[in-house]
C-alpha cells in the first residue's frame, strides 16, 4: 500500500511538472532519485515522499543519494513531500534539520518552498529580499 501511495504521488507531481512545461523522467524503483525534470533553464532531481502523518523522517542514506546524484547531474536537489489532505511541500536538502540519524520534515517546518518557487514561476520572499532574480 505504501509503495502504491508513493508511486501515485510521483505520478501526480510528474503531471504538475509536465503541465508547467518540464520534460520529466520517472526512475521506477528509486535507484538514485525518483524524478528528473528540466525545462532548459531549471534542472531538478526530486525525491518524492508521501505521508498521512504530520511529520516524515528522511533517511541519511536517501539524503546522501539525492545530493550526490544531483551534484553529478548538475541539477538542484529537491525533496517533495505530499502531506495527504494538506498538499505538497518542497524542501531543499540543506534546509533540513537532523533528528538523530534521520532528517525530519513536518507540517510545522517553516522553511519549505511552494511548487511555483521550485519551478521558478515565483521567487521566494527570501529571494526577493536578497535581490535574487
Amino acid at each position: 500500500m505504501k509503495y502504491r501511495r508513493g508511486a501515485g504521488a510521483e505520478r501526480e507531481l510528474i503531471k504538475m511538472l509536465e503541465k508547467a512545461g518540464f520534460a520529466v523522467v520517472r526512475s521506477a524503483g528509486s535507484k538514485k532519485v525518483d524524478i528528473i525534470a528540466g525545462n532548459g533553464k531549471i534542472h531538478l532531481c526530486i525525491e518524492v515522499k508521501s505521508t498521512r502523518e504530520e511529520r516524515l523522517y528522511f533517511s541519511n542514506e536517501d539524503y546522501e543519494k539525492l545530493v550526490s546524484f544531483a551534484e553529478r547531474f548538475g541539477a538542484k536537489p529537491v525533496i517533495a513531500v505530499k502531506f495527504i489532505n494538506n498538499g505538497w511541500r518542497f524542501f531543499l536538502p540543506e534546509s533540513l534539520k537532523k533528528s538523530g540519524k534521520n532528517y525530519k520534515v513536518s507540517l510545522q517546518t517553516k522553511n519549505y518552498l511552494t511548487f511555483d518557487e521550485v519551478i521558478g514561476r515565483q521567487r521566494s520572499l527570501e529571494g526577493v529580499v536578497k535581490g535574487e532574480v
